[in-house]
């Protein structure tokens, strides 16, 4: 009886400590254009159960530039330094269930080209 106690006592422990994360599916479409809003922040890939991945972010204006933040699933941001400069691209990976977040601080909106690498 005590061994059986025990069992349950790790399958519970086990079961409540592993994050369940989704497949690569949830992440659609694999290539696009997103469009920062003028002073504005935009969330991508949020409250989406996924494995982590990396995605390639291609700024292809001449002159904006924005921040870029990792976010993990418990909430906590990271700033990418540097972020996404003009006519710059940059790699990330993003977290198991994370997501990326964006500011805007210019008065355009500006069009951020993505593409999630093939895994």
């Amino acid at each position: 009886m005590k061994s059986l106690l025990i069992t349950l006592a790790i399958i519970t422990l086990l079961s409540t400590a592993c994050k369940v994360t989704g497949t690569m599916a949830a992440i659609q479409p694999k290539a696009a254009t997103i469009n920062l809003p003028a002073t504005g922040t935009l969330r991508l890939w949020n409250g989406i159960t996924h494995p982590s991945f990396t995605v390639t972010l291609t700024n292809p204006n001449a002159t904006q530039s924005c921040e870029v933040y990792k976010v993990k699933d418990n909430g906590t941001e990271r700033w990418i330094s540097p972020s996404l400069q003009a006519g710059k691209s940059l790699t990330i990976t993003v977290p198991a269930n994370g997501h990326l977040y964006f500011k805007n601080f210019n008065n355009n909106v500006l069009n951020i080209e993505y593409k999630v690498a093939d895994q």
